[in-house]
């Protein structure tokens, strides 16, 4: 071989590599930037998740601390919650089921929210205390009602008020876990 063609090797060989490290540095940068922009995604949409969140368990807590009057002795007469002081104060039964009610339904528009903020596990722990919720409102709105042949006596609604109470508040700790998970993924994990 002579040195020509030698030289003329050298340099195309020299000519590969550059081109070569230059591709696969391009190649490095535009996936370093993907990651990036995936992260900050990440970031974003993590952020807005627990800011729902939050919002969602702010509005579980409102409606637990003014439910919780179900977890209290079982009342024969309706008259006993006042004296038994079971009701908060300043409040008579009626205020309690209005503010329920208002609790309940605000605590639903954040569910939606929170459904759509995803992911499912979140969602569908939402959708449940919500149902908890509305189910503890309904008792509640029952107890006034007048009584009739067949109806259950109010410790028996009382009762399954109670029931409800925990059914509601063993959801919303189901929500508060799977919230945690979902804000604690970081998505390098499928």
């Amino acid at each position: 071989m002579d040195a020509g063609l030698a030289a003329v090797l050298g340099a195309l060989a020299g000519s590969v590599a550059t081109i070569g490290a230059a591709m696969a540095t391009g190649w490095s940068a535009r996936e370093q930037s993907k990651m990036a922009a995936r992260s900050e995604h990440l970031r974003q949409r993590r952020d807005a998740r627990q800011a729902v969140y939050e919002e969602f368990i702010d509005a579980t807590q409102a409606h637990a601390e003014l439910t919780k009057i179900l977890l209290a002795p079982v009342p024969e007469v309706l008259a006993d919650l006042q004296r038994m002081r079971i009701l908060p104060q300043g409040m008579d039964l009626a205020a309690v089921i209005r503010e329920s009610k208002s609790l309940s339904e605000n605590l639903s528009k954040v569910s939606t929210r929170v459904q759509l903020a995803g992911p499912k596990e979140v969602s569908t722990a939402a959708a449940l205390v919500d149902d908890k919720a509305s189910d503890v409102y309904v008792s509640l709105s029952l107890m006034p009602l007048p009584s009739y042949p067949g109806m259950p006596s109010l410790a028996e609604q009382w009762r399954k008020g109670a029931m409800r109470y925990v059914e509601f508040s063993e959801a919303r700790d189901d929500f508060f876990e799977r919230a945690r998970i979902a804000l604690d993924k970081d998505g390098t994990k499928t």
